[in-house]
């Protein structure tokens, strides 16, 4: 049985209070049901755009991540150009030049997905290539030794193994790109943070922005609390 740890209680309740006391006294109940609907809306946008975002960027940061290993310069340098390129500028910029250059005929949603997922899967292939690297030298030597090509290698011995360091990170990958959402309004899509600014400006209150930066708040304690169980479980048998 497991010891009370006041800490650890301290650590779980003052998060809830701290929420509760901050939606009791930033929600804006001046909204009518139809704002209300609208925020809720936005705050599925938001979700959205980071589900489809990660989503787009876990496939193409495995890839690039895998194909940097094969060892080919040329394809080495352009992959190392592309992740400096996308993290070396702003993913607001990013985001205006698919909006309005690239996918100017697009739907605004799409040009934002693929923004925020092509600048997601820089750090993505970021981190699957140090948790890969994370793993030793000889298990990739061994698995060759015994008859299996690059590509067997890699997901029946490496890649299970570095698999603890790359999931953990990930989920904290998805974490910071629900935050990164927040410039997608540039672009004239209303996720959490343009419709509490929208709103703001019709109450002619700050209310609705402190309640949207509650909402962000909560919605990142609760995902870092599923990564802290993730966690646990990958670690269960460490």
């Amino acid at each position: 049985m497991k010891k009370f740890s006041l800490e650890g209680f301290f650590k779980t309740l003052f998060p809830l209070v701290l929420i509760v006391v901050g939606v009791t006294l930033t929600y804006p109940s001046a909204i009518s049901e139809h704002q209300q609907n609208a925020y809720v809306e936005s705050y599925l946008r938001t979700l959205g755009l980071t589900l489809g975002g990660i989503s787009l960027g876990v496939v193409l940061g495995f890839f690039l991540a895998f194909v940097k290993f094969a060892k080919n310069k040329f394809v080495n340098f352009i992959i190392d150009e592309y992740i400096d390129i996308i993290r070396g500028t702003p993913v607001l910029i990013q985001l205006m030049i698919f909006a309005f250059v690239i996918m100017v005929h697009q739907e605004s949603f799409l040009a934002a997905i693929v923004a925020l997922g092509l600048n997601s899967s820089a750090y993505v292939a970021e981190i699957v290539r140090s948790g890969i690297a994370s793993v030793d030298r000889g298990q990739m030597e061994a698995a060759r030794a015994m008859g299996l090509n690059y590509t067997q290698s890699m997901r029946e011995i490496v890649f299970p193994q570095a698999i603890k360091n790359i999931l953990p990170a990930l989920a904290n990958e998805f974490i910071s790109l629900f935050k990164e959402t927040s410039v997608v309004g540039m672009i004239g899509l209303f996720d959490l943070t343009m419709q509490s600014k929208s709103l703001q400006a019709a109450l002619y209150t700050p209310q609705p922005i402190l309640f949207a930066g509650v909402i962000y708040y909560a919605s990142v304690k609760f995902f870092s609390f599923l990564v802290q169980i993730l966690e646990r479980r990958l670690n269960r048998n460490d």
